[in-house]
């Protein structure tokens, strides 16, 4: 009995440290890590896009030759001071795209990038003001090829889901055409074809340029995996009136070039994807 009652009392006095041995320290949660746009990113995208070519004739200076051109400026599309514009459809275009960004005070972000987009925009139209030969219309045709940014971006981020605006600088590579012109400053009665003492027909002109002017727009992008993100963007390029000088491209003669004053409008819908990398590693919590 006395070894039983011994016994009984040594385990009341141990089990509190034996229990203390025994217990398993809870492992303290890991706070969740949140994503962030930090980095830098390549990708590629598709859409649409629609522009609105303005032009108007500034006038061509040319050399008095009587009795038959009385020298000053020489309207060839259009009267001083007149304008017109032309829409075109739908194109699509496609492209790449880079950027870096920088997350900062917990959901802002802010980012520089830039892009290039090929494309077939374009529009027809016919001079509403002058006729051409044989009583038929003056055609008047743009294209652009391609488009570009550079530009800044700030935005506002809700974890992997990021909201923005941006603008920047815009480029276009832009061709221009006209069929038909009656005359052309010396090509007084029409051009030959290519055929000297041939019979007169329409002159018609080409001209191309590399345009700058600015860009403007918004999107939101979402960051579906670690490395990768989706995006949707609006853009809208203005870009700048520039004279254009358009040769004459039916001829055998010397005709001197005419100017034409183009101002370019281009809406853009595009989605795209990107890879995103550079980005800090996952923060470690500390206790």
């Amino acid at each position: 009995m006395k070894k039983f009652l011994l016994l009984s009392s040594a385990i009341v006095v141990a089990g509190p440290a034996l229990a203390a041995d025994l217990a398993v320290k809870a492992q303290p949660m890991a706070a969740p890590v949140p994503y962030t746009w930090t980095g830098c990113h390549v990708g590629g995208h598709v859409g649409a896009g629609w522009d609105r070519t303005t032009y108007s004739d500034p006038g061509t200076p040319l050399a008095a030759v009587p009795p038959f051109i009385a020298g000053g400026l020489n309207q060839n599309f259009m009267p001083a001071g007149a304008a017109f514009s032309a829409k075109g459809g739908a194109a699509v275009l496609g492209g790449v795209q880079a950027g870096c960004d920088y997350q900062f005070a917990s959901n802002w972000v802010i980012g520089i990038g830039g892009d290039f987009s090929w494309t077939n925009l374009g529009s027809v139209a016919n001079d509403p003001f002058f006729g051409g030969k044989n009583g038929n219309p003056v055609a008047f045709s743009s294209r652009t090829n391609e488009i570009a940014s550079i530009t800044g971006r700030v935005g506002y981020a809700w974890d992997r889901v990021l909201f923005y605006g941006k603008g920047g600088a815009a480029y276009a590579h832009d061709k221009y055409t006209t069929a038909n012109s009656a005359a052309i400053n010396n090509a007084m009665f029409g051009c030959d074809n290519g055929i000297a003492g041939g019979a007169f027909v329409g002159c018609n002109t080409a001209g191309s340029a590399d345009r700058w002017g600015w860009t403007a727009g918004v999107g939101v992008e979402w960051a579906f995996a670690s490395n990768w993100s989706a995006m949707v963007e609006y853009n809208h390029y203005c870009i700048d009136p520039k004279t254009i000088s358009m040769r004459v491209v039916n001829t055998s003669f010397p005709v001197t070039a005419a100017n034409l004053n183009v101002g370019h409008d281009i809406d853009v819908i595009k989605v795209g994807i990107n890879y995103r990398f550079w980005s800090p590693g996952a923060v470690v919590a500390r206790y």
